[in-house]
């Protein structure tokens, strides 16, 4: 999965999350709506997301500077 916005990364916490319940989840759901009302930089949510998917044993994959490649969150949206 790709995910380039917190917007996409709130989607993926919320249904497609394989761990329930963690608290770097809840975290990064509040952080991502917080993002959504303009209220949290994308850097912020994307750090956290990192460590929601470290909690949950999700691997991830950082964007390469090109946009090349798979990427959990592009933080400059």
């Amino acid at each position: 999965m790709v995910l380039r916005s917190p917007q996409d990364a709130l989607y993926a916490l919320v249904s497609d999350w394989p761990v329930k319940g963690g608290v770097h989840q809840q975290r990064a759901v509040d952080f991502c709506r917080a993002w959504l009302a303009g209220r949290m930089p994308a850097e912020t949510v994307r750090q956290a997301f990192i460590l929601a998917a470290l909690e949950a044993g999700v691997a991830i994959h950082d964007n390469d500077e090109d946009g090349a490649g798979s990427s959990v969150l592009n933080p400059s949206v």
